[in-house]
């Protein structure tokens, strides 16, 4: 501690903790989420004039995909996990909070900029700056936590929360999925130009999100590009349907 500088690290202890977590519920339900969407994908395709064997592969590919995220994808994301735990620190200083970990961007938030602080008991606290995508999470395997909790509560009151990121990430999940593949097999323009508009929209949102996320890592980035892909065949499936909707408009 140096000039009011104070820091902390996370406890090795903790990290257990964390890891059961993955195995028993972050990687459950991302591969829930998938094998919800292949079954829609496959239903709607099927309705649509589909193949049976074009949808028997599909099928075949997706269930390998969601063998993979409950065997595989739970080490990936623990080594993931470990260094992240290993290189995570936070420093409080006399008007700031600065959180440094892995290859994350640093991000640093002034007292003066926090707009909210949340927490979910037995979880985490989170101190959102300005603007929001400036956003430091504090697990409580933290060093000393219940000061570093006093700490922050005296900057801006905190507010409970029951529901955390994962969660609203995976509905976000679930519903983008869930759109898109509507989106694709739908046939209707009045189906299709909404959609096509909502799901685009949203991936231009995420394209975004992504590349300018402090808090995603840095070496991942790149994969923002691909979702440039989904949007040209929502721009497809929207020039389709408008060149579909318009000659059937009435002529006044």
């Amino acid at each position: 501690m140096t000039d009011g500088v104070r820091l902390y690290r996370l406890l090795p202890a903790a990290l257990p903790a964390e890891e059961k977590r993955i195995r028993t519920t972050l990687a459950p339900t991302l591969a829930l989420v998938v094998a919800i969407s292949t079954v829609v994908f496959i239903f709607l395709g099927t309705r649509n004039g589909a193949t049976p064997r074009s949808m028997r592969t599909y099928g075949l590919l997706m269930a390998a995909y969601v063998a993979y995220l409950l065997l595989w994808g739970p080490r990936r994301t623990k080594r993931r996990l470990r260094r992240c735990w290993d290189t995570y620190n936070l420093e409080v200083g006399p008007d700031y909070l600065l959180r440094r970990q892995g290859d994350l961007q640093d991000v640093r938030v002034p007292f003066h900029e926090v707009q909210a602080v949340e927490r979910v008991p037995g979880r985490y606290l989170r101190v959102i700056g300005t603007p929001k995508s400036r956003a430091i999470s504090i697990p409580e395997g933290i060093e000393d936590f219940e000061g570093v909790f006093k700490t922050i509560s005296s900057i801006h009151a905190v507010e409970v929360r029951r529901i955390q990121d994962w969660q609203k990430s995976r509905l976000f999940l679930a519903a983008g999925l869930l759109l898109y593949v509507t989106m694709l097999w739908a046939s209707s323009p009045v189906v299709v130009i909404p959609l096509s508009l909502i799901v685009g929209s949203i991936i231009i949102w995420l394209f975004f999100w992504i590349r300018h996320n402090p808090n995603f890592p840095s070496r991942n980035k790149w994969l923002a590009w691909y979702f440039l892909l989904f949007l040209g065949m929502c721009a497809m499936k929207l020039l389709v349907a408008v060149t579909t909707y318009l000659p059937q408009r009435p002529t006044k």
